[in-house]
């Protein structure tokens, strides 16, 4: 007699039969589980993921193929990032030792191959660039950060929590941010053209790795041109600034840096991309990228920097929030009590002192709307960014480019405006007003990666307050204003990490870029574009009503300019004696001034920039 069926071998065909049908959504509901194919592929990403303390980026390339504006372009974002980034230009060295010994230092023919005193001088050249590049990872001593809650917990124990602060750290815990600043990254800056050449470096990372016991992680980076019309622009931008072609007239140097060139390419040898080794490909300047073997750090810092990178001439508009009801009402109550002169720069920028409560305070903060000055700026702002947009529009009609940017996806914007322009705002009510045009229509991105610097606990308390409360952390903001973290809320280093991936919008997008936040978050952006230590960043001025623009030079720095569209938009004066002084998101500083940098930085611009009224 045959059995019959069980109820589970009944239903065991149809639920493979429902397994199948669900192939198409979600693949495959077996367990992962490891086999010896699998595991034999992935420890080369196992290996790549581990983020090591020490980069060697290396560049590669035939000449004029953009090498040293990729390097510069890396050093200010990871300097600004807060890692220790320096650049190591073979070139310099090999002026520096050729001038000592040769007059002809700069010609092509110092370049040729049969020319074995010249070859003598650039491989000395090179093995002086990469001894100061390995001494200088080795040597990490230096820039450590100071101790501070929030980062480094040493001092942990001697805090006290009450009921109206939290802890937000734990002892001997270093935030991520701190740890950057340990963190060295080395871009070696050649043409680096022979596998030879390239295999040498590597050797010289093992030797220096074995002596200290600390690996040094290596990608090469290979700059490929063979865009005729790019090539031709990049050679007289090279021309025009490099020191060789200094005592050239235009004609000899174009010629001369031919020939170079051409000696170059009988002897260049591409990066092996079926290679063991990590490297990044980046063609005609980032239209396309090649990626190996890049995991961790690179893949999610280096990688979308090097594609945002770009040649274009888009203005970037920097601007504070406009003046708010609250701010007005403060004003005017000064003005009544007669108060300090509207022109004098505020301290701290507060709210009314008819605030009363915690809890009002922090409601007044996230919501409050534009008044009558904010709306002027607003559409005094529209009205600018129209002209600006215009004038772009022009300047690329006449040079026979007629393409107004592209969007984030990457696709080609067609817009419905005159011209294409990326905005953007934090999620704030009086930052959405500011950037909402009837004219000028365009879409705003809302970002609460450009909302202020939360304070957490602290929020709308003043900063005599928290001293008198908390005298233990109020030690540690003035030791280290830039990484001491507010308990539950963030430190200026922890605007960095939010801000990443703003800065990459705003250098990919080939169009008008505005960005509409507050002070402290404009404060480290501004940073960046002026290329001066974002650890400074509590010491730059934020003007109200005023916008800041930025435009990129050719050798990868930006010019600044700062436009005042409103000029009665008063800032707010110092609170009178006695006051509450309750810290606000759009203050000119959320630090107590003596903390900040001395007023000469709010002058001081990135190289090759300057600053109109």
């Amino acid at each position: 007699m045959t059995p019959e069926p069980s109820k589970s071998q009944e239903t065991k065909p149809e639920a493979d039969q429902d397994d199948r049908q669900q192939y198409y959504d979600k693949g495959s509901v077996e367990l992962a589980v490891e086999t010896p194919v699998m595991m034999k592929r992935l420890e080369k990403r196992r290996a790549m993921a581990e983020n090591a303390e020490r980069l060697l980026i290396v560049l590669c390339g035939l000449p004029a193929r953009g090498k040293s504006f990729v390097a510069r372009k890396l050093l200010n974002y990871l300097t600004w990032r807060g890692n220790q980034c320096r650049i190591f230009n073979v070139g310099r060295y090999r002026r520096q030792v050729a001038s000592q010994q040769a007059d002809d230092a700069c010609d092509a023919n110092f370049f040729d191959d049969s020319n074995q005193a010249a070859a003598r001088i650039r491989e000395e050249a090179a093995k002086l660039a990469l001894k100061d590049t390995l001494d200088w990872l080795e040597d990490n001593q230096t820039n450590t950060p100071a101790p501070s809650p929030g980062s480094m917990g040493d001092s942990a124990s001697s805090f006290e929590t009450t009921s109206n602060c939290r802890d937000s750290f734990y002892y001997g815990h270093v935030s991520h941010t701190s740890r950057r600043q340990t963190q060295r990254i080395a871009i070696f800056d050649a043409t680096n053209s022979t596998k030879q050449r390239r295999e040498w470096i590597l050797d010289q990372c093992d030797k220096a790795g074995e002596e200290s016991g600390k690996e040094t992680g290596v990608v090469f980076v290979e700059s490929i041109c063979d865009d005729v019309e790019l090539l031709n622009e990049n050679f007289r931008v090279k021309i025009s600034t490099c020191p060789d072609f200094a005592n050239m007239s235009e004609e000899e140097a174009l010629q001369d840096l031919q020939r170079r060139v051409q000696k170059y390419e009988s002897r260049y040898e591409p990066v092996d991309v079926s290679g063991p080794h990590s490297y990044i490909k980046i063609f005609n300047l980032s239209s396309r990228l090649m990626v190996n073997h890049v995991y961790g750090r690179l893949a999610k810092v280096v990688v979308p920097a090097l594609m945002s990178f770009n040649t274009g001439s888009q203005p970037i508009f920097l601007c504070r929030a406009g003046e708010t009801k609250a701010m007005r009402s403060y004003i005017e109550q000064q003005e009544k009590a007669g108060g300090p002169s509207l022109s004098r720069r505020d301290s701290y920028a507060v709210l009314d002192s008819s605030s009363s409560g915690y809890d009002g305070a922090k409601k007044r903060l996230k919501g409050d709307r534009l008044g009558e000055g904010g709306l002027r700026f607003r559409d005094a702002l529209c009205e600018f960014i129209g002209d600006e947009g215009m004038k772009l529009l022009e300047r690329k009609k006449k040079s026979g480019h007629d393409v107004t940017g592209t969007s984030i996806s990457g696709l080609r914007q067609r817009s419905p405006h005159a011209f294409s322009c990326l905005v953007m705002s934090s999620t704030m009510p009086r930052a959405l007003e500011t950037a909402a045009w009837e004219k000028l229509p365009f879409p705003v991105k809302d970002v609460s990666n450009l909302n202020p610097l939360d304070m957490g606990d602290f929020t709308g308390m003043d900063l005599e307050g928290i001293k008198e409360q908390h005298p233990e952390w109020y030690k540690h903001l003035e030791r280290e204003p830039f990484h001491t973290r507010f308990p539950g809320g963030e430190s200026y280093g922890d605007l960095i990490n939010r801000l990443e991936s703003v800065v990459i919008d705003m250098e990919q997008h080939l169009g008008p870029t505005v960005v509409v936040s507050h002070v402290s978050v404009l404060q480290v952006l501004v940073s960046y574009f002026r290329s001066t230590p974002v650890t400074e960043c509590t010491g730059i001025e934020i003007p109200m009503h005023t916008v800041m623009k930025f435009v990129p030079l050719r050798g990868g720095g930006w010019l600044e300019s700062h436009h005042k569209l409103v000029p009665d938009g008063a800032e707010l004066p110092p609170p009178l004696a006695g006051a509450q002084q309750p810290i606000w998101g759009d203050s000119s500083s959320c630090l107590p001034t003596r903390l900040g940098s001395s007023p000469g930085l709010n002058r001081r611009v990135g190289k090759g920039s300057k600053t109109k009224a």
